[in-house]
Parts: C-alpha cells; structure tokens; sequence
C-alpha cells in the first residue's frame, strides 16, 4: 500500500501483479491547532491567508523530507503569496506530525496531510485547506509478484476497496 504515483514503476518492473491494483482511500492536507484555541479559518484562501498573516509562528514538514511539506511549501505559500513571510516564522517538521509542535506550544499551527494530524494529544484538527489548494494523495494497495498467498491479499485489497473501506474514512481519509 503507497501512494498510487509510486505503482507505475512497479507495475512496468513486474514487481505487482498487473491488474491487481486497487484504490483504497485519498488523503488532503489540513491544519491544528493547539486543543482549546479557537479555531482559526482555513475554509477559503483569503481565511487562510489571513491566519498565517497572523499566526505568530507555523509548522509544516521540512520540504526535503516529505510530500505535505513540499505541497504546502512549493504550491501552497507559493500561490498565497506568502513564502518567505510565512517560511520567516515556520518551525519545520522532521519527520512524524507537524501537531506535536503544536500541543507543545511551539508552534501556533500545523499544516499536514489531516491523517497524520489526527492522533496527536494536546492538538486538534479545524479543518482541510481549501479546495483549490490541494493536490489529494491516492493511496492503492496491489499484490506483489511473489507473494506467499496472492488469493488472500487480492481479498483483502477487493474488500478494503468496497465494503471495508469505512476503515479508511474513519481516519481521515475520503473515497479515492
């Protein structure tokens, strides 16, 4: 299971059995903030261009070493026409959720894919990006060519692609 732009070079190398790919869920980037601030409004470009004016400082993934990051670094702040002034007051993520900086006061906001938000104690989701300022990422699941039991694992991706796929939208993603 990975992002589906990583399946061609697999499927062109035999390494998953072609045909046996399977959409299972999309994932968007959102914001949290700190559990009991008010809730800042990213709805609209013009909200979220006024909440990072005001934010006293942000986190996002470090560009270098990861996809969120890069998107909201590179698309993002390039089309608000913020980069630099926001970059000025951004704490970069490392690795793991931007919302730990957030529940430990470090920083004011986080922006991430909204999975990766979500279980962070001391911090909260207020919501997804606007619309015109994603680039969702498709998760797919397909079996590889030597897999012990392929039946078995093409079951479990048919299933978690239909009936099972509420697992997926439980944890923040939406129908690919």
């Amino acid at each position: 299971i990975m992002p589906v732009g990583e399946f061609a070079a697999l499927e062109r190398d035999g390494i998953v059995v072609a045909g046996t790919r399977r959409d299972l869920g999309a994932v968007s980037m959102g914001a949290a903030v700190k559990e009991g601030a008010a809730a800042p409004d990213i709805s609209t470009v013009e909200g979220l261009k006024k909440t990072l004016r005001e934010a006293k400082s942000v986190t996002y993934m470090d560009p270098e070493r990861g996809s969120s990051g890069k998107h909201f670094d590179t698309v993002v702040l390039q089309k608000l026409g913020m980069r630099d002034e926001v970059r000025a007051k951004a704490k970069l993520g490392e690795g793991g959720s931007t919302a730990v900086k957030v529940a430990s006061g470090e920083a004011e906001i986080a922006f991430q894919n909204v999975t990766e938000l979500m279980d962070v104690k001391g911090a909260r989701v207020v919501g997804l990006l606007p619309a015109e300022l994603q680039s969702p990422i498709v998760y797919s699941g397909a079996v590889m060519k030597d897999a012990k039991h392929p039946k078995e694992a093409q079951q479990l991706l048919d299933y978690l692609s239909s009936s099972g796929r509420q697992v997926f939208l439980d944890r923040g993603f939406a129908a690919p």
